[in-house]
């Protein structure tokens, strides 16, 4: 670590915005993984420092390149129709996870690790614990280079959180329970693991084999260039269209602050902001009563 110079460091960044983990020109990694991998860096050299192993953090001396702001794809409210209609009329069941996601926030993992457990049918809620992801094997012993695991929520505190469901939703969950407890009944080892959605055979989803019944729903609505998580934007703009408290929303997206939902969704905000300032109305007085001075000496002042 002694012999490593900031340059060092600046090339390898340098080669990693343009050609990635391929080191293939023309694929680099996006700014944002390039900023986790200088955070993680910056991490490990404040430790070697702890330790003695180093007088300075090399790492403050990198510069990344800046990080281009997103277009965010919405659905349009068109749009949201008519993927609610062709998610209803798709021969799989599984696709009222479209749905289900439109109107919860939940993100595609979050979505695939979804057990019945975790859905409280009493009290119309559910609880999001975990998320399901294709992950890299580093076991020589292991033969396929990735698998599909399970794990718990591993982005903050705030990702584990429970979402109420609006009634509507619910209707429609309860429908989809009693269709697929009437399988479990007649095939015993269908879906034995307990998760919300599944496939016809009973095996959970890998969020790469949802995303295809995704994409299936959206060519039979004629929405373009839209992917998965455009479900999640376009739930917390309605939310925020329709009035919602900021804070509200930021619980139900996941967001550690509600400062991450007002920066990434303020497009939603001006027509609320400007409904709620109107609710000041009330207080203010047009036309105030006529002001009486005290009792004394007047002074006349020429303008």
């Amino acid at each position: 670590m002694n012999s490593l110079r900031p340059i060092d460091l600046q090339n390898f960044f340098t080669d990693r915005a343009t050609r990635g983990h391929q080191m293939e020109e023309g694929k680099g990694l996006s700014p944002k993984t390039l900023t986790n991998l200088r955070n993680m860096m910056h991490l490990a050299f404040e430790q070697a420092i702890r330790e003695g192993l180093i007088v300075h953090n090399i790492v403050e001396d990198i510069r990344l390149p800046k990080m281009e702001k997103q277009e965010m794809r919405v659905l349009t409210r068109k749009e949201q129709e008519r993927l609610i209609m062709a998610a209803r009329l798709s021969p799989k069941p599984s696709a009222f996870g479209v749905v289900f996601a439109l109107f919860t926030g939940v993100r595609l993992g979050e979505l695939c690790a979804l057990k019945w457990e975790n859905v409280d049918m009493d009290q119309r809620t559910v609880r999001i614990v975990a998320t399901r992801s294709r992950l890299q094997n580093f076991d020589d012993s292991i033969e396929t280079s990735t698998s599909v695991e399970t794990r718990p929520s591993p982005k903050t505190e705030s990702s584990r959180r429970t979402i109420p469901l609006m009634e509507a939703l619910y209707n429609d969950l309860v429908r989809y329970k009693n269709d697929q407890m009437r399988i479990m009944r007649q095939f015993p080892s269908y879906n034995e693991d307990g998760y919300v959605f599944c496939q016809e055979n009973g095996h959970p989803y890998e969020p790469r084999t949802y995303v295809d019944e995704f994409k299936r729903c959206v060519k039979r609505a004629d929405i373009p260039q839209a992917n998965f998580h455009s479900l999640r934007h376009t739930f917390a703009t309605r939310a925020l269209e329709q009035g919602m408290d900021v804070v509200v929303v930021a619980k139900l997206m996941g967001h550690s602050d509600p400062s991450v939902t007002l920066k990434k969704y303020a497009h939603a905000l001006p027509e609320h902001q400007q409904e709620s300032m109107d609710k000041l109305g009330s207080l203010y007085q047009s036309e105030p009563e006529p002001y009486i001075a005290d009792e004394g000496p007047t002074m006349c002042m020429d303008f």
